[in-house]
């Protein structure tokens, strides 16, 4: 269990954090399969109101929450690997397939370009001095 994880588990009580596992477990599912949120608070032994307290506005909770379904996909990387490598080595390589690999192990990169609006070189202090004279000229009338 990670640190962060064990941070948020000692802020909140049991039933809350069964609740997080159940609540994560429950978003897994197909649609089909998945339990109403009234039966996660009743086995719990709250209302379904306070289970819509604790995901909509307790942080800890909710960081708690993610953190469990952090944890939850991180055992699925190896299956989203396979995935993405049968886009890039399909009969028809996906570009945007490529791309995040590439980006996943750092090899490719952002390049960012920054041009002046006027294109010209840096400005001398003379001509810095001149302009605040004209400003100050401007305010004084």
């Amino acid at each position: 269990m990670s640190k962060r994880l064990k941070a948020l588990e000692a802020k909140l009580d049991a039933r809350k954090r069964k609740a997080a596992y159940l609540l994560v477990e429950n978003e897994l599912l197909e649609s089909g399969e998945r339990r109403k949120q009234e039966d996660i608070a009743a086995e719990i032994g709250v209302s379904s109101k306070t289970i819509w307290e604790w995901k909509t506005k307790d942080q800890v909770f909710i960081e708690y929450k993610n953190a469990i379904a952090d944890d939850f996909l991180s055992e699925k990387r190896a299956y989203v690997y396979g995935q993405l490598m049968k886009t890039i080595s399909g009969p028809q390589p996906s570009i945007k397939g490529i791309d995040i690999f590439m980006r996943r192990f750092g090899l490719l990169t952002e390049k960012q370009i920054t041009v002046t609006e006027d294109g010209s070189s840096s400005r001398s202090n003379d001509d810095l001095a001149k302009e605040l004279e004209e400003l100050d000229d401007l305010l004084k009338d």
